[in-house]
């Protein structure tokens, strides 16, 4: 449980605190305040008022600051603020928020001893430049002052995609690798080194960590939040452990569901969507058609000081299709092919919340929901049918001005998912020729069931004596449980599920020395059951030479955990003559006569080390620019699973045993095999660019891009150790550019997306080969019927090129590499595969009809 408790200026903790990060922030500021007057005898007042928007509701979250000085305020729940310590004088005061216009208001005179009041008016902005974010810092603040490369999309925006959730949009945000798998299934990742099993973003949902236990993967499509009840996605893109803890690495993706109070009334979305699929897919399947339907709703209002809303999706697909063939069940026997997958996918999922408003601006809230999924998904060792797979989540979350607490609880529970490599090789096996389908689709699953506690509670407040430092503060405690059903995790040797508890804090600092300079300091403590310690600190430097313009140095450091799977694999049957076991107590391999030959330990986190220079700006109100160079250095890569021992290579045979317990890995009966586990290797440094932009070509037309670069620069690897961990997996370079316009004649809007991804090489498991390069065109039209009632036409990869073709082997082996033949070629609706051994994607087109009341 992650407890936020303000640590008090000379508590022993913030003492250890600046001493180990920020020393020379210290120096300077005990020089400071030797030159400077005390602020207790310098003569001052105080500035105060309420920001309301056109209806008179409170606006929280609104900045409001003194320009010339480094104070200011935010406001809190009840849109009402209070800026102390302003010396006597006439300044000009701005005011800000996400989704209003900005204000500004001069000749307003502080007097000494006294309070001024300014009550503030926000009117409804659509935001097409700059913005304001939550996720860099956990508070509101300008993009352009984040320290960090984020981008958010807004519910206006979403109210413009159709079909398909919200993924569609994560196409255009900048630093992101997004790769579809379906027609409603996609993956992200950021800045290198990404996997068929990618657990190096963290998800979050309306504060909750978004993690399936069992295995660390991201909830992704398993989400409980319907689209039409998004109030906001924020991508952030770097290290992030300093306020998020273990598996940030990579970044942040965030979702923010809409408050009952903000976003009143109805919501109902119905969509209808076909793909017409080409000749020449995997395993010359013949044309098809693929079919794809979703409705959602949402319902919110408010009755006194109580608000609520239900939310409901429904997403069917018959999706893209192809069919991989794995190796021999025995020696001599068939090949093993894909049996018995079902490509219908579906998606269920709902929620409802009920919401207390206290009359000083608090907010006390219940919200849950719950999904259930059916389609394909990608793993390391192929891929797994996913049959009634559920997720569900529980939470209580109170909110005020300095307070922010809560307590959750999320489970996932598998179904009857299996493993579609494994079954297709096990229906051919033998042994089990006289079980039928289903018994055989049984004995070749992974049955789980994740539970995830946590509580958190968090304090904020800003110093006035401090240079106006604003602190954020606190502490969080996480507990997993997790059950194999006894079959392949070490609950099936011990008889008892895995529990694992995590106690973390963490602290930021964020001081404006002047106008033009802020100081970020942060840093957070994690305490993991099964590995040492993990300290995650972070620092920034902030210069804005202008209003809407900030140069950015920052240092973060983040930690890869290692998994559910990583630490508690015992699976001794994974396969014929093979075992698959976790290192969480370390694995000695020794020859026939008992001499140790290598000793492997304990695996531990990864860590990211990055470095950025950044600089956002906005331009005679016209440009929004945001780029960022970094250098990543990455060390104790996270293998992934790898051969440490085979007792059947005669003369060279090796055995693996336990370290902690010097227990020999066998199979179930006793008998020799195969030992497969994970162990930490080699380091690697990383160097790239991300670059994005929005032109305001007019009042309705905006025009976009997005661009970046990385270079491996250098790899630091043991002789013997895979090269698949620290294999880049990622295009060197990629680039989208569009245009989107709005409030046309005749009340209509559209645009587009053209979108650029260099080919590249990817190793993870069996996958391994070339993903050939592309380029796609996507598009929407659409028209506003009248105030309430929208019409869309989206057409997703409308017209693609790719820079070549690659065939997967015989069999699916991560030693035999796909063939790629290089050749350019272009069409309408073309095909292009974005991960390995997953369907390769056509045109897809939805339409659909919003109403919103």
């Amino acid at each position: 449980m992650l407890l936020y408790t303000q640590f008090p200026p000379g508590g022993e903790f913030m003492q250890c605190f600046i001493r180990r990060l920020a020393s020379g922030r210290a120096v300077i500021m005990a020089l400071a305040l030797a030159v400077i007057p005390s602020a207790a005898a310098a003569q001052s007042g105080s500035l105060s008022g309420l920001v309301t928007d056109s209806t008179k509701a409170p606006l929280p979250g609104t900045q409001v600051t003194v320009v010339g000085t480094r104070f200011g305020a935010t406001t809190g729940l009840d849109g009402k603020y209070r800026v102390l310590g302003v010396p006597v004088g006439s300044y000009t005061i701005r005011v800000q928020r996400i989704g209003a216009v900005a204000r500004t208001f001069e000749n307003v005179a502080i007097a000494g001893e006294a309070d001024t009041r300014l009550d503030i008016t926000l009117q409804a902005s659509a935001l097409q430049l700059g913005g304001y974010v939550v996720s860099a810092s956990r508070r509101v603040e300008k993009i352009t002052e984040a320290p960090a490369t984020v981008t958010r999309i807004n519910a206006d925006q979403l109210t413009y995609t159709v079909g398909n959730s919200f993924t569609a949009a994560l196409k255009e945000v900048k630093g992101v690798d997004f790769f579809q798998t379906g027609i409603a299934a996609a993956g992200i990742n950021a800045r290198g080194f990404n996997s068929a099993f990618n657990n190096r973003m963290l998800q979050m949902e309306d504060n909750r960590i978004a993690v399936l236990p069992e295995n660390g993967l991201p909830v992704g499509v398993f989400t409980t939040i319907p689209k039409v009840d998004i109030a906001g996605v924020e991508v952030l893109v770097g290290p992030g452990a300093a306020l998020y803890g273990p598996d940030a690495s990579n970044g942040v993706v965030t979702l923010l569901s809409k408050d009952p109070k903000q976003f009143k009334g109805l919501t109902l979305e119905t969509a209808a969507g076909s793909n017409t699929m080409n000749v020449g897919d995997f395993n010359n399947r013949k044309p098809g058609q693929v079919s794809f339907s979703s409705f959602q709703f949402r319902y919110a209002n408010v009755w006194n000081k109580i608000g609520f809303k239900v939310t409901g999706e429904r997403i069917f697909a018959q999706d893209w299709q192809n069919q991989n063939t794995y190796a021999a069940a025995v020696a001599g026997g068939p090949l093993s092919r894909e049996q018995g997958a079902d490509w219908s996918t579906g998606y269920t999922r709902g929620g409802a919340a009920l919401v207390y408003y206290f009359d000083n601006g608090a907010r006390l809230e219940y919200q849950g929901g719950a999904s259930n999924s059916n389609g394909i998904g990608v793993t390391s060792a192929g891929r797994n049918q996913l049959r009634n797979w559920g997720y569900w989540n529980q939470q209580v979350r109170f909110t005020s001005d300095h307070w922010f607490a809560q307590a959750y609880a999320t489970r996932s529970l598998s179904g009857q998912t299996f493993a579609l490599n494994g079954y297709s090789q096990n229906r051919q096996a033998p042994r089990f020729a006289s079980l039928s389908d289903d018994s055989v689709k049984s004995l070749s699953g992974f049955p789980a069931d994740g539970r995830m506690s946590a509580a958190e509670v968090q304090y904020n407040r800003t110093f006035p004596a401090l240079f106006n430092t604003r602190v954020v503060s606190g502490v969080q405690y996480r507990r997993d449980e997790v059950s194999s059903k006894r079959v392949w995790l070490s609950d099936a040797v011990t008889g008892e599920d895995i529990l694992m508890t995590q106690l973390g804090a963490y602290a930021q600092t964020e001081t404006p020395i002047n106008e033009q300079t802020k100081l970020v300091f942060g840093a957070r403590y994690d305490d993991p059951e099964f590995y040492d310690p993990q300290f995650s600190p972070k620092a920034a430097l902030l210069v804005s030479p202008t209003e809407n313009s900030t140069f950015r140095l920052t240092f973060n450091r983040a930690f890869k955990s290692p998994t559910t799977l990583q630490t508690s694999f015992f699976f001794r049957d994974f396969a014929p003559g093979l075992g698959v076991f976790g290192n969480r107590d370390g694995i000695t391999v020794k020859n026939a006569a008992g001499t140790t030959l290598r000793t492997l330990a304990p695996v531990v986190p990864e860590v990211n080390n990055t470095f950025e220079l950044g600089y956002k700006a906005v331009l005679k109100d016209r440009l929004y620019i945001d780029v960022a160079g970094y250098v990543a250095r990455y060390k104790s890569f996270l293998s992934p699973l790898v051969v440490v021992a085979n007792p059947f290579a005669g003369a060279n045979a090796t055995f693996a045993f336990n370290t902690a317990t010097n227990t020999k890995y066998t199979n179930a009966a006793g008998g020799e095999q195969i030992a497969l586990t994970y162990y930490n290797l080699g380091e690697a440094t990383l160097s790239g660019i991300d670059a994005g932009w929005r032109y305001v070509v007019n009042n309705k037309v905006n025009w976009t891009g997005t661009a970046s670069v990385l270079k491996l620069d250098s790899i630091i690897q043991r002789p013997g150790d895979p090269l698949e961990a620290t294999a880049l997996n990622s295009p060197q370079a990629k680039f989208t550019t569009g245009m989107d316009a709005r409030d046309l004649k005749w009340d209509a809007f559209g645009g587009f997306v053209l979108r650029f991804v260099k080919d590249y090489q990817f190793l993870s498991g069996v996958h391994n080969g070339r993903i050939p390069g592309f380029v796609a065109f996507d598009f929407n039209v659409g028209r506003k019927l009248n105030s309430h009632t929208t019409m869309n036409l989206s057409v997703q990869n409308a017209f693609a090129c790719t820079s070549g073709t690659t065939t997967p082997p015989l069999f699916l082996n991560a030693a035999l590499p796909a063939t790629y033949q290089r050749g350019w070629g272009c069409g309408l609706g073309r095909r292009h595969i974005e991960l390995l051994n997953m369907p390769s994607i056509g045109s897809m087109a939805f339409f659909g009809i919003r109403y919103d009341r």
